[in-house]
Protein backbone atom coordinates (compact mmCIF):
# COMPACT_ATOMS: atom_id res chain seq x y z
CA UNK A 1 0.00 0.00 0.00
CA UNK A 2 2.97 2.45 0.86
CA UNK A 3 4.39 1.61 -2.38
CA UNK A 4 1.55 2.51 -4.27
CA UNK A 5 1.16 5.90 -2.26
CA UNK A 6 5.00 6.78 -3.22
CA UNK A 7 4.33 5.99 -6.38
CA UNK A 8 0.75 7.71 -7.00
CA UNK A 9 2.87 10.74 -5.11
CA UNK A 10 5.59 10.29 -7.42
CA UNK A 11 3.79 10.76 -10.39
CA UNK A 12 1.83 13.61 -8.93
CA UNK A 13 5.07 15.49 -8.58
CA UNK A 14 5.98 14.75 -11.76
CA UNK A 15 3.25 15.96 -13.56
CA UNK A 16 2.83 19.53 -11.27
CA UNK A 17 7.04 20.00 -12.70
CA UNK A 18 6.46 18.99 -15.96
CA UNK A 19 2.93 21.36 -15.81
CA UNK A 20 5.16 24.22 -14.61
CA UNK A 21 8.10 23.69 -16.63
CA UNK A 22 5.75 24.16 -19.40
CA UNK A 23 4.37 27.46 -18.14
CA UNK A 24 7.70 28.90 -17.69
CA UNK A 25 8.92 28.10 -21.42
CA UNK A 26 5.41 29.96 -22.28
CA UNK A 27 6.44 33.13 -20.39
CA UNK A 28 9.47 32.96 -22.09
CA UNK A 29 8.07 33.26 -25.67
CA UNK A 30 7.92 36.55 -27.35
CA UNK A 31 4.35 37.12 -28.23
CA UNK A 32 3.34 39.50 -30.80
CA UNK A 33 2.60 42.95 -28.75
CA UNK A 34 3.30 46.15 -31.01
CA UNK A 35 4.93 49.36 -28.91
CA UNK A 36 4.17 52.65 -30.20
CA UNK A 37 7.84 54.54 -30.87
CA UNK A 38 8.57 58.31 -29.42
CA UNK A 39 8.08 60.76 -31.71
CA UNK A 40 11.93 61.18 -32.27
CA UNK A 41 12.35 57.76 -33.40
CA UNK A 42 11.71 57.02 -37.25
CA UNK A 43 10.27 53.02 -38.05
CA UNK A 44 12.36 51.96 -40.70
CA UNK A 45 9.55 51.02 -42.91
CA UNK A 46 7.83 54.17 -42.57
CA UNK A 47 8.11 56.14 -45.87
CA UNK A 48 10.53 58.58 -43.59
CA UNK A 49 12.55 55.51 -42.77
CA UNK A 50 13.02 54.14 -46.16
CA UNK A 51 14.05 57.24 -47.68
CA UNK A 52 16.52 57.84 -44.31
CA UNK A 53 17.85 54.54 -46.24
CA UNK A 54 18.30 55.43 -49.62
CA UNK A 55 20.43 58.32 -48.44
CA UNK A 56 22.39 57.38 -45.36
CA UNK A 57 26.03 58.29 -45.85
CA UNK A 58 26.90 54.81 -44.01
CA UNK A 59 24.99 51.61 -45.05
CA UNK A 60 27.55 48.89 -45.79
CA UNK A 61 26.19 46.57 -43.13
CA UNK A 62 22.54 46.80 -44.10
CA UNK A 63 22.66 44.59 -46.74
CA UNK A 64 24.48 41.46 -45.01
CA UNK A 65 22.35 41.88 -41.79
CA UNK A 66 19.09 42.13 -43.26
CA UNK A 67 19.68 38.91 -45.02
CA UNK A 68 20.55 37.20 -42.12
CA UNK A 69 17.99 39.07 -39.76
CA UNK A 70 16.56 36.47 -36.98
CA UNK A 71 13.80 38.08 -34.69
CA UNK A 72 14.77 37.28 -31.06
CA UNK A 73 13.17 33.43 -30.15
CA UNK A 74 13.06 33.96 -26.59
CA UNK A 75 12.57 36.92 -24.38
CA UNK A 76 16.04 36.83 -23.08
CA UNK A 77 18.38 36.20 -26.72
CA UNK A 78 18.52 39.94 -27.96
CA UNK A 79 22.30 39.17 -28.19
CA UNK A 80 21.89 35.27 -29.08
CA UNK A 81 19.99 36.95 -31.95
CA UNK A 82 22.39 39.61 -32.44
CA UNK A 83 25.43 37.51 -32.58
CA UNK A 84 23.67 34.76 -34.57
CA UNK A 85 22.66 37.36 -37.12
CA UNK A 86 26.10 38.90 -37.51
CA UNK A 87 28.31 35.62 -36.97
CA UNK A 88 25.85 35.09 -40.31
CA UNK A 89 26.51 37.77 -42.14
CA UNK A 90 29.97 37.74 -41.53
CA UNK A 91 29.45 34.06 -43.37
CA UNK A 92 29.33 31.48 -40.60
CA UNK A 93 26.69 28.61 -40.43
CA UNK A 94 25.41 30.21 -37.29
CA UNK A 95 21.72 30.57 -35.64
CA UNK A 96 20.11 31.13 -32.77
CA UNK A 97 19.53 27.63 -32.48
CA UNK A 98 23.88 26.53 -33.57
CA UNK A 99 24.73 29.09 -31.36
CA UNK A 100 25.89 27.84 -28.31
CA UNK A 101 28.53 25.39 -29.26
CA UNK A 102 30.44 23.30 -27.15
CA UNK A 103 33.16 26.09 -26.80
CA UNK A 104 30.53 28.47 -26.59
CA UNK A 105 28.51 26.77 -23.78
CA UNK A 106 31.65 27.26 -21.86
CA UNK A 107 31.32 30.94 -21.75
CA UNK A 108 27.45 30.88 -20.13
CA UNK A 109 25.33 28.36 -21.14
CA UNK A 110 22.25 28.24 -22.82
CA UNK A 111 20.18 27.48 -20.21
CA UNK A 112 21.79 30.39 -17.93
CA UNK A 113 21.15 32.80 -21.01
CA UNK A 114 17.49 31.74 -21.19
CA UNK A 115 16.80 32.26 -17.36
CA UNK A 116 18.95 35.40 -16.76
CA UNK A 117 19.99 36.90 -20.69
CA UNK A 118 23.70 38.41 -20.58
CA UNK A 119 25.93 41.52 -20.12
CA UNK A 120 27.89 42.36 -22.95
CA UNK A 121 31.13 41.15 -21.60
CA UNK A 122 29.64 37.34 -22.07
CA UNK A 123 28.19 38.56 -25.60
CA UNK A 124 32.05 39.25 -26.68
CA UNK A 125 33.20 36.15 -25.17
CA UNK A 126 30.72 33.89 -26.58
CA UNK A 127 31.24 35.32 -30.05
CA UNK A 128 35.05 35.13 -29.27
CA UNK A 129 34.19 31.40 -28.91
CA UNK A 130 32.94 31.33 -32.42
CA UNK A 131 36.54 32.35 -34.05
CA UNK A 132 35.99 35.90 -34.75
CA UNK A 133 37.81 38.98 -33.13
CA UNK A 134 35.65 41.31 -30.69
CA UNK A 135 36.69 44.32 -29.01
CA UNK A 136 34.46 45.46 -26.35
CA UNK A 137 33.56 49.43 -25.25
CA UNK A 138 32.11 50.89 -22.22
CA UNK A 139 30.26 53.78 -22.76
CA UNK A 140 32.10 55.90 -19.67
CA UNK A 141 35.02 55.43 -22.14
CA UNK A 142 34.06 57.03 -24.68
CA UNK A 143 31.94 60.50 -26.02
CA UNK A 144 29.29 60.70 -28.79
CA UNK A 145 30.96 62.56 -31.22
CA UNK A 146 33.85 59.62 -31.15
CA UNK A 147 31.18 56.83 -31.13
CA UNK A 148 29.86 58.94 -33.91
CA UNK A 149 33.09 58.12 -35.86
CA UNK A 150 33.03 55.15 -35.26
CA UNK A 151 29.58 54.12 -36.23
CA UNK A 152 30.50 56.29 -39.88
CA UNK A 153 33.86 54.36 -40.44
CA UNK A 154 32.56 51.02 -39.37
CA UNK A 155 29.16 50.80 -41.05
CA UNK A 156 30.86 52.82 -44.27
CA UNK A 157 32.21 49.15 -45.19
CA UNK A 158 30.95 45.86 -45.00
CA UNK A 159 34.13 43.52 -43.41
CA UNK A 160 32.99 45.10 -39.38
CA UNK A 161 30.02 45.22 -37.71
CA UNK A 162 28.52 47.03 -34.51
CA UNK A 163 26.39 45.55 -31.59
CA UNK A 164 25.35 47.79 -29.26
CA UNK A 165 23.85 47.43 -25.74
CA UNK A 166 21.66 49.88 -24.09
CA UNK A 167 18.93 51.03 -21.39
CA UNK A 168 15.50 51.23 -23.52
CA UNK A 169 13.86 53.53 -20.98
CA UNK A 170 16.17 56.44 -22.26
CA UNK A 171 14.76 55.73 -25.77
CA UNK A 172 11.39 56.26 -24.61
CA UNK A 173 10.40 52.88 -24.49
CA UNK A 174 9.97 49.76 -22.13
CA UNK A 175 12.60 49.76 -19.26
CA UNK A 176 14.35 46.79 -19.94
CA UNK A 177 18.45 46.32 -21.13
CA UNK A 178 18.35 45.32 -24.95
CA UNK A 179 21.20 44.13 -27.72
CA UNK A 180 20.88 44.54 -31.33
CA UNK A 181 23.22 45.36 -34.52
CA UNK A 182 23.53 48.63 -35.95
CA UNK A 183 22.97 48.71 -39.73
CA UNK A 184 23.21 52.24 -40.86
CA UNK A 185 24.04 55.43 -40.31
CA UNK A 186 22.64 59.10 -42.31
CA UNK A 187 24.99 61.98 -41.35
CA UNK A 188 22.30 64.64 -42.13
CA UNK A 189 19.62 63.81 -39.75
CA UNK A 190 22.36 62.03 -37.32
CA UNK A 191 20.41 58.68 -36.52
CA UNK A 192 21.54 55.37 -36.60
CA UNK A 193 19.75 52.15 -37.58
CA UNK A 194 19.57 49.94 -35.12
CA UNK A 195 17.99 46.48 -36.57
CA UNK A 196 15.96 45.76 -33.37
CA UNK A 197 15.86 41.97 -32.95
CA UNK A 198 12.92 42.38 -30.46
CA UNK A 199 10.58 42.42 -33.24
CA UNK A 200 7.67 41.43 -31.53
CA UNK A 201 7.64 44.90 -29.66
CA UNK A 202 9.39 47.20 -31.99
CA UNK A 203 10.16 47.43 -35.69
CA UNK A 204 13.66 48.50 -36.58
CA UNK A 205 14.32 51.95 -36.06
CA UNK A 206 16.10 55.13 -37.05
CA UNK A 207 17.50 56.58 -33.66
CA UNK A 208 19.07 59.79 -32.65
CA UNK A 209 22.81 59.12 -32.17
CA UNK A 210 22.57 61.41 -28.89
CA UNK A 211 19.88 59.37 -27.29
CA UNK A 212 21.51 55.54 -28.13
CA UNK A 213 24.80 57.42 -26.60
CA UNK A 214 22.94 58.18 -23.38
CA UNK A 215 20.89 54.94 -23.64
CA UNK A 216 24.64 52.77 -23.63
CA UNK A 217 25.68 55.63 -20.96
CA UNK A 218 23.72 53.76 -18.52
CA UNK A 219 25.04 50.85 -16.02
CA UNK A 220 23.99 47.34 -15.77
CA UNK A 221 22.71 45.98 -12.79
CA UNK A 222 24.64 42.75 -13.17
CA UNK A 223 28.33 44.00 -13.81
CA UNK A 224 28.10 47.34 -12.35
CA UNK A 225 29.84 48.83 -15.40
CA UNK A 226 28.27 50.69 -17.73
CA UNK A 227 26.88 49.60 -21.07
CA UNK A 228 27.97 50.04 -24.80
CA UNK A 229 29.00 48.49 -27.89
CA UNK A 230 31.19 45.23 -29.53
CA UNK A 231 33.43 45.53 -32.73
CA UNK A 232 32.78 42.11 -34.32
CA UNK A 233 35.86 41.51 -37.20
CA UNK A 234 37.21 38.58 -38.60
CA UNK A 235 39.98 36.89 -36.97
CA UNK A 236 42.48 36.86 -39.74
CA UNK A 237 41.92 40.73 -40.42
CA UNK A 238 44.84 42.68 -39.22
CA UNK A 239 44.29 44.55 -36.00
Amino acid sequence: MLKKVLAILASSIAVLALGFAGYVWWLLQPRPEPRPLPTDIVSAVAPQGRALLAEAEASADYPLLAGSFEAQSLKSFCGVASGAMVLSAMGLPVTQDSFFTEDASRVRSRLRVTLGGMALADLAELLRAHGVRVAIHHADSFTVEQFREVVLQNLSQPDDFLLVNYQREVLGQTKVGHISPLAAYDRESDLVLVMDTASHHYPHSWVPMEKLHAAMATTDSTTGKTRGYLEVSDSHDEP
